[in-house]
């Protein structure tokens, strides 16, 4: 990946305030480039077109919740395996464990701090870089 080149985040909420305030806390303090959708529908428009490097997604929205919306781009080649960091004020084991199963890297819960998201999503895009970066290394050491 090109060093000069931002992470990519989508984020997928219903809550405007929230939209607004993580796309400003993200793209001031980790220099990321942050797109904000309200429904899951403009999720997977972006999708159809983009591929971020990760996703932090609502798990209760109206029409279809995040749950659903997981599960679905998790069946689809192309996305399977974005990073997703789901996003709930509603703290449950058996939401979490199903999550986990479907393969989250991280989750916040709500009310969030501007401390916590950053590190949630600064620790997930580090790992990001790292994987690209091993993954760049081991082919340019390949044998021709």
């Amino acid at each position: 990946m090109d060093s000069e080149k931002k992470f990519l985040v989508l984020i997928i909420d219903d809550d405007d305030l929230f939209r607004q305030y993580a796309k400003f806390i993200l793209e001031k303090q980790l220099n990321v480039e942050v797109v904000a959708v309200k429904t899951p529908k403009e999720g997977f428009e972006f999708l159809e077109k983009n591929l971020p490097d990760l996703l932090i997604l609502d798990m209760e929205m109206p029409v279809m919740d995040g749950y659903t919306f997981f599960r679905r781009i998790r069946a689809d080649k192309r996305l399977e395996k974005l990073h997703v960091i789901p996003c709930t004020a509603l703290a449950s084991k058996d939401l979490f464990a199903s999550l986990l199963r479907l393969g989250i890297d991280d989750y916040i819960l709500k009310p969030v701090t501007d401390k916590i998201l950053v590190s949630k999503v600064s620790r997930v895009l580090d790992y990001i870089k790292k994987t690209k970066e091993s993954n760049t290394n081991e082919s340019s050491s390949e044998p021709s």
